[in-house]
């Protein structure tokens, strides 16, 4: 069977994309590290509240106050800090995914042309078989 003219860049669009996959599966678990990141804050933050809500019924010094509400401000900070850094990763994200749509599309038009180019070299195969068993036929049924 003869050779796919485009097989060169058709391997080269397989390369592509899967270069693409592994840029946006790297991307995809930057985003979950920033998510744990901020859960992990989030859930910081929820316990300093309950423990500020118990040390309110219990006696809390000035002292105690002061720096808690510190250290809230702080979590609150890098809180702010992380979702936008999520916000930025989601936007990266989702262009990595369409640079990956494009290159899956841009290969799977080489696949379907060479889909094209078997077919049509196998329907001309077949066709020049027919024409051979043919011409064989005649030839069989002139000399019988």
């Amino acid at each position: 069977m003869k050779r796919f003219r485009l097989e060169t860049a058709l391997k080269v669009r397989e390369r592509l994309e899967k270069l693409y996959q592994k840029a946006l599966a790297e991307q995809v678990q930057l985003e979950q590290q920033y998510r744990d990141r901020k859960q992990l804050m989030q859930d910081a933050l929820n316990n300093y509240n309950n423990e500020l809500d118990e040390a309110k019924a219990h006696d809390v010094t000035i002292n105690q106050l002061l720096m808690g509400g510190q250290f809230q401000q702080r979590i609150e900070q890098q809180l702010e800090l992380t979702q936008d850094q999520l916000n930025e990763q989601l936007e990266v994200v989702e262009l990595k995914r369409h640079e990956l749509t494009q290159a899956t599309q841009k290969k799977r038009v080489l696949e379907i042309l060479k889909e094209k180019e078997i077919k049509k070299f196998r329907d001309e195969t077949e066709r020049l078989e027919r024409l051979e068993a043919d011409e064989i036929a005649q030839n069989y049924l002139r000399h019988s």
